[in-house]
Formats: C-alpha cells, sequence, structure tokens
C-alpha cells in the first residue's frame, strides 16, 4: 500500500503516531500481533476493509 501511495515508510510515520520501528516491523512482517490503536492509526491509508492489509493463513500446530 506505501508503494501504491508513492510512500515511503517515513511517511507513513508522519502521517500517524506509529514510531519508525513499528512501521518498519509491519512492513516487514515481523510483528505477531497489531495493537488496536496501531491499526487505528492506519486510517491513514483510508481503509474500508482490514482484509486489504493483511492476509489471514491457517498454519497447523504439532502436537506434543
Amino acid at each position: 500500500m506505501l508503494a501504491e501511495r508513492d510512500w515511503e515508510q517515513k511517511d507513513l510515520v508522519e502521517r500517524t503516531n506509529l514510531t519508525n520501528r513499528a512501521v518498519s516491523e509491519m512492513v516487514n512482517g515481523k510483528q505477531k500481533s497489531y495493537p488496536k490503536a496501531s491499526l487505528n492509526e492506519l486510517n491513514a491509508f483510508e481503509i474500508t476493509d482490514m482484509n486489504e492489509l493483511f492476509k489471514i493463513v491457517e498454519v497447523e500446530v504439532e502436537e506434543k
């Protein structure tokens, strides 16, 4: 979505209350969970459906 708007990560940081680190972790898929406050900040994208941001995948868990 950054590329679609010709934004860099720093542009998203400037348009939100997110930190450089938070944006970097989101962009690089390093966050395992997303606090509601962080998701609310993504309104900078004017998103109407969070499925535009995330791909939900099922992960099989091995039983011990």
